[in-house]
């Protein structure tokens, strides 16, 4: 009896549920590094991680308006006049093409090309897509990335960016796949954050503008009132700031011995309801 091997009975499950999902088409792309879960009970918890310091932070891509699968496929082969049997899942790769074109966005996905990220995707009907790994949260589809798409307008296209993922486990993604509903509007809750400095204004005076890395966009007409109402939560070497209107700068008082203000964290400017931004780290 000692040779007797035991054979696992695997399930064969075609039931069909009482309570569908209703999928729609994907909106929303989020990434985390390999291994951090998304936290995405709340529309705040979302937001938040969004935000969060890294290495747990959630990067979120703008609105998705096309998404195209490529590969795959079931493959099978046949030796000698057996019959076909499976042999795995070709490798596939999903190109999401973003509202617009961005080439600081560009910029930023090739510089993480041969990075592994978990990727969460969002659907128009606020349901969230992952893996799921026997917890109650799900775990994230592991990806790698790399951009394509069309600098400038030509005779028939218009500009262009796709983030293309590869996934790094197509298989396991088809078996574990599942879905979770959102209560709450995903489009209030996902970011991708923009790198931004705390310009001077004029050779006399403490007045700056809040201007964006990449490509040098004025951002104080957004962020001055936010900036200003909570300076000295979220301004390194600053006591307090006012916000020009009329001439679109912050006058910021410095903090004794501090000759530049700087902005805090992106987890502390969001704990204070300035979204979307984050100091510009050289």
């Amino acid at each position: 009896m000692s040779r007797i091997r035991s054979c696992a009975s695997n399930s064969f499950s075609t039931g069909k549920s009482v309570c569908e999902i209703d999928y729609d088409k994907i909106k929303y792309l989020l990434l985390t590094k390999h291994g951090v879960k998304l936290e995405y009970d709340t529309l705040d918890n979302l937001r938040a991680m969004c935000h969060a310091d890294l290495p747990n932070r959630a990067y979120g891509f703008p609105q998705i308006i096309n998404w195209e699968p490529n590969g795959g496929e079931v493959q099978t082969s046949q030796v000698g006049y057996g019959p076909n049997v499976y042999n795995g899942v070709s490798a596939r790769t999903d190109a999401f093409t973003l509202d617009k074109y961005r080439h600081y966005l560009r910029a930023e996905i090739l510089k993480n090309v041969d990075e592994e990220f978990d990727m969460y995707l969002i659907d128009a009907k606020n349901n969230l897509y992952g893996l799921n790994d026997g917890t109650e949260t799900l775990a994230g589809i592991p990806v790698t990335i790399y951009p394509s798409g069309n600098d400038h307008p030509g005779a028939s296209d218009k500009a262009s960016l796709a983030v293309n993922v590869s996934y790094i486990d197509v298989e396991e993604y088809m078996i574990k796949l599942d879905v979770v509903h959102l209560e709450f509007s995903a489009g209030s809750a996902v970011y991708g954050l923009m790198p931004v400095t705390l310009e001077k204004v004029g050779t006399t005076g403490n007045n700056y503008k809040l201007v964006e890395f990449y490509g040098k966009g004025d951002a104080t007409a957004k962020y001055g009132e936010l900036i200003a109402d909570n300076a000295s939560n979220v301004l390194t070497g600053a006591t307090a700031a006012t916000y020009d209107a009329a001439n679109n700068y912050l006058t910021i008082t410095l903090a004794s011995g501090t000759t530049t203000p700087t902005l805090k964290l992106a987890s502390v400017l969001a704990t204070n309801g300035i979204y979307g931004i984050e100091p510009f780290v050289g």
